[in-house]
């Protein structure tokens, strides 16, 4: 054993042996998942268009099988940026502008209590400005124990459902008015939330998904969410039995907070119809105007009289996450796991970071730790810096 130190020793004092250089880009994403205690995971690389290196790491449970490339993950608050495609298909194609009270959509009168003169927009819901607010009766919702939408924000809704901010004033995150996107869905197309995502967002790009995990082929891998350094069980996917066979708005308000799950390589496929204006391969989902005011900051744009730092359920992040770069996309943390899907328009490049726990709670501007280091780590050491950048309207 000495004499194996003591050549691998010399070898390394040889002349131009540089250690950094015989390190693969695979070594040094396998190193920050185990630093973060990461149970399983699945990284996803994307450039010009295409998805060219995917990751994997782990096991799907303890004890289980290993992650594998078509291994499908919940992906918690990444779930409000998909399904807000399908919302954004149907502002497109019945003509609804952002502007548009929340009344008019859903049929009754939605008014925070302190404001009863002042309209709920569109916008102000896409930048979390609508002051709706989470509280013990969405996560009652979350349970099964349903309140009606009307009463919750309708004529009898109790300052319980809405801060103390008037419309449009302030940006307050909340995971009730992310799922409130899918309410609108399944009110404006009346197909349930899974049905519409299936027809006109997941099967055209060729993704298997669902934001109910029955709606899942029985044959597709799923990793289980664990709470780490403990290795405590928090979620069993295939263990969420509901099925919901009618839209419902007045009842179907929790999915799209968090409920997605999808694999890595089919996330970034979506990412990168983000990326490119609304496309990918042939397949067309947004117009580009539509994608282009999705990742535009909405500070003090229309109804909303504030800052908000982000786009439309679009979080913007600046180059104190990946040095000179701005990144558009959006972070899931939920039941122990962190989750990342972050692109960068002007190279046509990103990634996808989804795991199933990891000991990392601290979150920043919506990245959690891990995820920052992770998107810091393709772009150094898989993304090329002089990439040369083909047209993603050359399909057309």
């Amino acid at each position: 054993m000495k004499r194996v130190l003591c050549f691998l020793f010399i070898f390394l004092l040889l002349p131009g042996f540089s250690v950094a250089e015989h390190l693969t880009p695979e070594y040094y994403i396998h190193s920050a998942l185990r630093r973060f205690d990461t149970l399983g995971a699945c990284v996803a690389v994307f450039q010009n268009g295409e998805v060219t290196d995917v990751f994997t790491y782990g096991e799907r449970r303890i004890g289980g099988e290993g992650i594998t490339a078509d291994t499908v993950f919940q992906v918690g608050s990444i779930s409000k940026m998909i399904a807000n495609i399908g919302l954004m298909q149907l502002v497109e194609e019945q003509h609804i502008s952002l502007e548009t009270d929340l009344s008019d959509l859903l049929g009754y009168p939605v008014r925070n209590p302190a404001y009863p003169d002042d309209p709920i927009t569109l916008r102000q819901l896409m930048t979390h400005t609508a002051s709706i607010r989470d509280g013990i009766d969405y996560q009652s919702a979350l349970k099964g124990n349903i309140t009606p939408l009307s009463t919750a924000l309708g004529k009898r809704a109790s300052r319980h459902f809405y801060s103390a901010y008037k419309p449009g004033q302030k940006r307050m995150y909340s995971n009730f008015g992310g799922g409130l996107i899918g309410a609108l869905i399944e009110k404006l197309s009346g197909q349930t939330l899974d049905d519409y995502m299936k027809e006109h967002v997941f099967d055209p790009l060729g993704v298997t998904a669902a934001y109910q995990a029955a709606r899942l082929p029985e044959n597709v891998p799923t990793a289980d969410l664990f709470r780490m350094p403990e290795k405590r069980i928090a979620k069993t996917l295939r263990d969420d039995t509901q099925l919901n066979t009618a839209a419902d708005p007045e009842s179907h308000y929790y999915l799209t907070a968090g409920k997605l799950i999808i694999s890595a390589p089919d996330l970034a496929k979506l990412m990168i119809a983000l990326c490119d204006g609304g496309i990918y391969q042939d397949a067309r989902l947004l117009k580009e105007s539509t994608v282009d005011e999705m990742i535009t900051v909405q500070d003090d744009i229309g109804s909303v009289s504030c800052e908000t730092g982000n786009g439309l359920f679009m979080n913007i992040l600046t180059d104190t996450q990946v040095e000179g770069r701005t990144l558009y996309g959006h972070g899931g943390k939920a039941y122990g796991m962190i989750c990342a899907a972050y692109f960068d328009p002007t190279d046509r490049t990103g990634v996808v970071m989804l795991t199933n726990g990891c000991n990392d709670d601290r979150m920043y501007n919506g990245v959690g730790l891990v995820g920052r280091t992770v998107l810091s780590l393709c772009y150094e050491h898989i993304i090329d810096p002089a990439i040369a950048v083909r047209d993603p309207f050359e399909v057309q």
